[in-house]
């Protein structure tokens, strides 16, 4: 994410430079702390360079997703996907033309596919289905953390992490069992060891896209990420036009909205793990949608002139974090219910899904937001958005989490079996029986 976010500030006076015919690498030129010449032009220019990375997303991602529920080591293809991130981003650093950005962006695209759906599906095969949602916070605050850290820090460390990286099935169970699991294991359970099964193949794209609580899962990454590329092409240059805000006070501004999310991820993933995920998306998706309205209101006539937008801009991005960080474990539990065995297959399809859905938002969002800018104005853009978040509204309350449950408590099953490659551990409902000599 480091790479996607750092690039949307400069985006407008990069394009405008190119435009221009002036070189954005040029030493004796500082495109930007200038004034945009074609605002409208830029920000359709801008749409079409963040869709690209979407459909690069879409590319990647069906692809990585297949490949993550058949590979058994997934750590070689992880480090090509950052160093594709890496190359991808030094292109774009150094591209002089507008079809070099172009192809900068369909590559990070393909390579944050790589990395972002084998990373999750590193996620689930680690932690338990009872601590999804809180494990899947934490990854969506350091995707937070990613949006403002730069990309020469995040990518360096991610590379040194990733080649240390230990994957659960490729190593012995017992680095990963808790404690109590281990005292399960000793006192109440029975071990049947076997070896690595072959992994099956038999929750396909098509079983997965029949089940309508992840087809709400879908809705909301869409919907995610139409909110984000149409904001995204459309706020940067509102705000250079309206204000005459820089490249670095923009950022400033973008870092406003993405600094509640530190918290609300966390929060969202452990409420929609004690308490399901409807107690955490419902009033999330109301807020956020009536913020999303609102942002349109502020300019320099009104009151407080920018302080307001930068409190709704707030709000919204606590919101949206929030609504969006309980999908990632509805999209386990969807996997778990296709598979009465505990397996995890489809779970790289799942998550590839996901991806997808949140892609084709980012295609959408983008076009629309700078044809919209163009013809009706900012405020109207918003109105727009804040009014499809509540035609979605919906579909995503009924079928989200639990069908028919506000409230759901999660509860450990204590027959349920200890996932893992090589030992399944599983306890038992009686005490054992003492072995007949």
């Amino acid at each position: 994410m480091i790479t996607y976010s750092i690039i949307v500030p400069i985006l407008p006076f990069t394009i405008d430079a190119i435009e221009r015919g002036r070189s954005p690498n040029n030493p004796g030129y500082d495109p930007y702390h200038s004034e945009l010449h074609d605002p409208g032009g830029v920000s359709k220019q801008s749409g079409a360079l963040l869709a690209l990375f979407s459909v690069g997303l879409i590319a990647g991602s069906l692809g990585f997703g297949y490949l993550g529920d058949r590979l058994k080591h997934r750590q070689g293809l992880m480090l090509v996907g950052i160093l594709g991130l890496i190359g991808s981003t030094l292109l774009f650093m150094f591209s002089e033309y507008y079809w070099e950005l172009l192809i900068a962006r369909f590559l990070q695209g393909i390579s944050d596919a790589c990395v972002w759906t084998l990373g999750m599906c590193l996620i689930s095969d680690t932690f338990p289905i009872e601590e999804l949602g809180t494990q899947m916070g934490r990854v969506m605050t350091f995707h937070s953390i990613g949006m403002v850290a730069g990309a020469p820090i995040g990518a360096g460390v991610d590379l040194v992490l990733r080649l240390f990286l230990v994957e659960r099935k490729n190593n012995p169970p017992e680095w990963f069992k808790k404690q109590n699991e281990q005292r399960i294991e000793e006192s109440r359970t029975a071990t049947i060891d076997s070896s690595v099964p072959e992994k099956k193949d038999t929750v396909s794209y098509w079983m997965l896209l029949k089940q309508h609580r992840l087809l709400a899962g879908m809705l909301m990454a869409f919907s995610n990420g139409t909110l984000l590329g149409v904001l995204e092409s459309t706020l940067n240059v509102r705000l250079a036009s309206e204000w005459g805000l820089n490249s670095g006070q923009i950022g400033v501004v973008f870092i406003a909205a993405v600094a509640p999310t530190f918290v609300a991820s966390p929060l969202a993933g452990y409420l929609a793990d004690k308490l399901g995920a409807k107690v955490v998306v419902i009033p999330t998706w109301i807020i956020g949608s009536v913020a999303t309205i609102l942002m349109g209101v502020p300019n320099k006539s009104t009151a407080g002139g920018i302080a307001p937008l930068i409190i709704l801009t707030v709000i919204q991005g606590f919101c949206v974090a929030a609504f969006l960080t309980p999908v990632l474990s509805e999209m386990g539990h969807v996997v778990q219910s296709l598979n009465p065995d505990g397996s995890d297959d489809g779970q790289g399809r799942s998550y590839a899904l996901f991806n997808v859905a949140f892609a084709l938002g980012g295609i959408v969002g983008p076009f629309l937001g700078g044809y919209l800018y163009k013809a009706i104005g900012f405020f109207w853009v918003n109105v727009v958005m804040g009014c499809f978040l509540l035609v979605c509204a919906p579909y995503v309350f009924v079928f989200i989490g639990e069908r028919g449950k506000f409230i759901v408590r999660q509860k450990r099953n204590e027959d349920e079996p200890i996932r893992s490659e090589d030992t399944e551990v599983y306890a038992a409902k009686t005490e054992m029986k003492p072995m007949e000599a």
